[in-house]
């Protein structure tokens, strides 16, 4: 059966018994690491021996090493955790005899496995998102088919992203309007990691006192200023397409997540033809009204916003939001020529 990360911790927090074994399947790092913590709790309590967690690397070693480590008693007894690191490695390039006889191997121990030994097996080198990578994990899957559990460990879409920062902001303290975190998670490509490193380097600066700005973002992320993702947004919204192309030129080398990118442009253009179907002018008006319809805005993207309604007409704005959609499915399609997709994009909403 298939579960998301998310299910099997809280499933565990519950107190529910581990499975006897679990397919970790896919590249996303964050929830990984809080599903073994919860494995590990669970199955060995708070502070196991040193001898209870065993670890096989399968990408140098056949899979009969890891039955055979989970078929091994601890000396002392009591519970135990085997780790398959590098799973892809066991998967055979093509079907043959011998890899048919792993899959029965695993296939038998599963049938019977050794009580109180959790067996977790790890194939997290390709990321669901790239379509050649998802076939190669589909490969992984069918070849660990006898694991009880698996667990599907997809790279996290921005909703689940926002979820994440949200619940981490809270933990540490931290107030930061909606419309600010948003920006945050776009700016740092819904990376997990990044985002929980971040919240805590805004916790330490802010500290409870006041709400987190967009200027704090630009002070303490150095990353996502280098990155350019506000730079880039802006000269879009200037229409300055020299600069802007300039700007998508040093952001493909960095390896940009584009669609997080698109995302931040299309809630400017969103916000942008709100204000000029409200008819609204200046930024200390468009900040009002936004804020009393629950869309705070900071003074610097109020400013931003009313220059977009100087410089686009509302058929522009349309217009820009349906290019910036087609732009995004395209982008995640199969074999996407980013760079081209973007380029164009820039071309025609600096028109």
């Amino acid at each position: 059966m298939g579960l998301k990360p998310g299910d099997l911790i809280l499933r565990l927090r519950k107190g529910g018994r581990p499975a006897a074994g679990y397919l970790f399947l896919g590249a996303e790092p964050f929830y990984r690491g809080r599903c073994h913590q919860a494995l590990r709790k669970a199955a060995l309590g708070t502070a196991p021996e040193e001898s209870a967690v065993a670890e096989v690397n399968l990408g140098e070693l056949p899979l009969t090493a890891l039955v055979e480590e989970a078929r091994t008693m601890s000396l002392f007894g009591g519970e135990r955790l085997v780790i398959g690191r590098n799973a892809e490695g066991a998967v055979p390039k093509t079907a043959s005899a011998a890899g048919k006889a792993e899959r029965q191997i695993l296939a038998d121990y599963f049938s019977d496995p050794v009580p109180d030994t959790v067996v977790i097996v790890e194939a997290v080198a390709f990321d669901s998102r790239d379509r050649r990578e998802k076939a190669r994990l589909a490969r992984v899957g069918e070849h660990f088919s006898a694991v009880p559990v698996r667990v599907e460990l997809e790279a996290l879409s921005l909703e689940d992203a926002r979820y994440v920062a949200k619940v981490l902001a809270r933990r540490v303290g931290l107030r930061i309007a909606q419309p600010v975190l948003n920006d945050f998670v776009n700016m740092l490509g819904a990376d997990a990691f990044r985002i929980e490193h971040e919240l805590e380097k805004l916790a330490l600066y802010v500290g409870g006192d006041r709400e987190v700005t967009a200027e704090d973002l630009d002070l303490l992320v150095p990353e996502a200023r280098q990155t350019g993702v506000f730079e880039f947004s802006q000269a879009v919204a200037d229409r300055d397409r020299a600069r802007a192309l300039r700007l998508l030129d040093r952001m493909s080398r960095t390896g940009i997540y584009w669609p997080m990118q698109l995302n931040l442009i299309a809630g400017l253009f969103r916000q942008a033809l709100a204000a000029k179907e409200l008819g609204l002018k200046g930024a200390p008006q468009i900040g009002a009204k936004f804020g009393r319809l629950g869309l705070r805005t900071w003074p610097s993207r109020s400013r931003q916003i009313e220059g977009m309604v100087a410089r686009f007409r509302e058929d522009e704005l349309r217009r820009a939001l349906v290019l910036l959609f087609e732009t995004d499915r395209g982008l995640k399609g199969p074999q996407p020529e980013e760079r081209l997709l973007m380029e164009t994009a820039v071309m025609r909403l600096t028109d």
